[in-house]
């Protein structure tokens, strides 16, 4: 069975890279398996390939390079080259993760198992602040096992060969800056009617990052996620897609509201949480754009 799995390595997580190249190395793989890991990244850091070269030497891989400074492009190009193989079933992984020893055989098997088209998986994250906890809790999806949902993030995620083949959908290369073409991506799957399920025990972990262990890089990802929701609600409901923003935005400042009533930490986080993503999307009436990814 002929599984692909990429990774798209960047500039700014080059640090990581011998860690996640590791617990590569460390994923138990079936005799019946064939897997090939594909890294794709941009030319000017084509020097990793040495890296990968000397630490990875369990899994076979291949290095496809990305001209654009675009993560939906190098997504795209990944879709591009499973266009002419055949194989059974290919997955996303990033490249600032520790992947769990047990990944592959529990996406395979429930994949198979639950009948579904794409798996999502969750990911952990590595702090040191305590308080930082609290905050990725409440950030991340609530999700159960087993759970039917609309759309997976590509940091953790597995799919079947078929939904390439009965379609020629690819990552809108326009959300670079705005974040949320993985969203976009797997639900053009969801309206057509692909199943997507969540796995609880497809588990990757994401590495300690300092930037993220402040209150004010949480703010302003959740301030993302609102404009990019506008972006994505444009995209998915074209000409009602004024009606879903606004309607989406009295959910999110109601629910900002509300949570206030019921006072403590997790709840006074959540409100502004909502609030922060209430403001994107208002921001996004506008035309806001960002200058850079959040």
């Amino acid at each position: 069975m002929r599984v692909y799995l990429c990774i798209l390595i960047s500039e700014k997580n080059i640090k990581f890279l011998n860690v996640l190249l590791n617990s590569l190395n460390n994923i138990e793989i079936p005799k019946n398996y064939n897997l090939q890991l594909v890294f794709v990244m941009n030319t000017k850091i084509f020097f990793c390939k040495n890296t990968i070269k000397k630490v990875l030497n369990k899994i076979n891989y291949s290095i496809l390079s990305c001209k654009k400074d675009n993560i939906p492009a190098s997504r795209n190009i990944f879709l591009k080259f499973l266009k002419d193989r055949n194989f059974k079933y290919a997955g996303f992984l990033d490249d600032d993760c520790v992947i769990n020893r047990n990944w592959l055989l529990s996406m395979t098997k429930f994949i198979a198992h639950q009948k579904c088209d794409i798996v999502g998986g969750p990911q952990k994250h590595q702090v040191k602040n305590e308080k930082i906890k609290d905050y990725y809790e409440i950030l991340e999806p609530n999700r159960f096992h087993g759970q039917k949902i609309k759309w997976v993030a590509t940091n953790n995620c597995f799919f079947s060969e078929k939904i390439l083949k009965k379609t020629n959908f690819f990552f809108d290369e326009k959300l670079s800056a705005y974040g949320g073409s993985d969203q976009l991506f797997f639900r053009n799957f969801y309206k057509k009617d692909f199943i997507i399920k969540w796995n609880s025990f497809a588990l990757v972990t994401e590495q300690y990052q300092i930037g993220r262990e402040c209150k004010s890089w949480f703010l302003k990802r959740n301030f993302r996620y609102g404009y990019s929701g506008n972006k994505i609600d444009e995209k998915i409901h074209g000409k009602f897609s004024s009606i879903i923003i606004l309607s989406k935005m009295i959910f999110l400042l109601f629910c900002a509201i509300l949570y206030i009533f019921f006072p403590n930490k997790k709840n006074y986080l959540k409100s502004l949480f909502f609030i922060c993503r209430f403001s994107g999307r208002f921001a996004g009436l506008f035309h806001y754009k960002p200058r850079k990814y959040i």
